[in-house]
């Protein structure tokens, strides 16, 4: 074993203890290992730095501010009055109603800010009634957590791009996500996991939220219809970029959310303020030092070692079944026990290493991993938006387990067979 590569196992093995432990950022654990790659002589100063000018990061941290600006606008007043005019309803249409909106707004913006803006409505609730404020919380949480960004429109365009630069470095451009990808491959668990929550949400606890843990949550102060029409109009163009790739080209697409973002601070719509804070943010950093760590695994070979690593494990030429199933299982127990962002960047190359020694569809690894590590719903640990439902609504895991294990277990069942479907192991 090189000493190069004996190097790299360490500051990956770093990573990995930060990445599960979050201790530090995310941003700041996968800059540290880029300047860790410098100073030992692993990779070049530029190509150590290379993320943070990279397509994927070009287009991913503009988007990221573009997507914020919808919450700005009246769409999501709108949503919430549709849902106030749905509390006098019959029951089964309430709660498809706050699956649906839920559903929405997991494209539109992070969990927490998606469950602050739920939470507005589902104060309003009885606590006495069926569909009492904490009994819906968690209803909100696990929607939530296996429907975000799965469509590709707002903070959702902007997942596949993530994923990849987790992995960009030990692949080609082939085996890179498209805008479709992940959507495909969450499609089945979303239409599987939303139909349980609307016919066994009565599985969820009932009771009352603890308002001494329920933040503030305002309506953002209204912007002009001037103002609105330029964030639509720029968030239209963006999304018609992504959908005519092929004809525009990979650098014309993007490059777009970055051109949308200027016209949006040229007319005065985003102030240079709030608009830095987003586009510095550790989602930002993360994407740009990961895509670093995925180059400096395939360059020194250390990539390689691990996927033949685990294939060892796995054992001699496994079926993509097992293979499935296998990643599937440990990448959902992991997610319920530590970070489910920290689990998609660790599990990705992994994934990625695993499939390329194996001859597999990288695809598939790592879409498997990348889907089932929303699978968090079981502990509080396993992200926001779990910690908020848990917290705010007085929960306790091993009651819930009646109504969380059965989902997650139909939700690796229906992952399994949409991948081997959209995706195919060794296809």
């Amino acid at each position: 074993m090189s000493t190069q590569l004996l190097i790299t196992l360490c500051i990956l093995a770093f990573l990995v203890v930060m990445l599960l432990t979050h201790k530090l950022p995310y941003g700041v654990s996968a800059m540290i290992c880029c300047v860790l790659f410098v100073f030992f002589g692993i990779l070049d100063l530029q190509t150590a730095f290379s993320g943070l000018s990279s397509s994927t990061t070009l287009m991913i941290a503009p988007m990221i501010v573009v997507a914020s600006a919808l919450g700005k606008t009246s769409l999501i007043r709108r949503l919430r009055h549709i849902m106030n005019r749905l509390q006098g309803k019959s029951g089964m249409l309430l709660v498809l109603g706050i699956c649906g909106m839920t559903i929405i707004l997991s494209q539109l913006m992070g969990q927490i800010a998606c469950i602050s803006v739920m939470l507005l409505f589902l104060q309003t609730l009885d606590d006495e009634s069926e569909y009492s404020p904490a009994r819906m919380l968690f209803l909100v949480a696990t929607i939530n957590c296996i429907a975000t960004s799965k469509i590709p429109i707002g903070m959702g365009a902007t997942m596949p791009g993530t994923i990849n630069s987790y992995y960009q470095g030990l692949v080609g451009p082939e085996d890179l996500l498209g805008i479709t990808d992940y959507m495909k491959a969450g499609l089945l668990p979303l239409i599987a996991g939303t139909i349980y929550c609307v016919l066994f949400y009565r599985l969820i606890p009932n009771g009352s939220i603890d308002n001494g843990q329920v933040k503030d949550v305002k309506d953002a102060e209204p912007i002009s219809k001037k103002d609105e029409m330029f964030i639509f109009g720029v968030f239209i163009a963006i999304m018609a970029g992504f959908m005519f790739t092929n004809q525009l080209g990979s650098d014309i697409t993007n490059v777009i959310p970055a051109a949308g973002l200027l016209v949006l601070i040229v007319f005065k719509v985003l102030t240079i303020p709030e608009v830095m804070k987003s586009l510095t943010s550790d989602m930002v950093w993360m994407v740009a030092g990961m895509s670093v760590v995925s180059t400096a695994l395939s360059t020194t070979g250390a990539g390689e070692l691990i996927g033949q690593t685990v294939l060892n494990i796995l054992g001699g030429n496994p079926s993509g079944l097992f293979v499935s199933i296998v990643f599937c299982v440990t990448v959902t127990i992991m997610t319920n026990f530590m970070s489910n962002m920290g689990t998609m960047a660790l599990m990705s190359p992994i994934a990625a290493s695993t499939a390329l020694a194996g001859g597999m569809n990288v695809k598939s690894i790592v879409l498997i991993c990348c889907v089932s590590a929303w699978f968090a719903v079981v502990l509080p640990t396993g992200c926001s938006g779990a910690m908020m439902a848990f917290g705010i609504g007085n929960h306790n895991a091993f009651k819930l387990m009646k109504f969380t294990l059965p989902l997650v277990l139909l939700l690796m069942i229906s992952l399994v067979i949409g991948i081997n479907i959209f995706f195919p192991i060794y296809g």
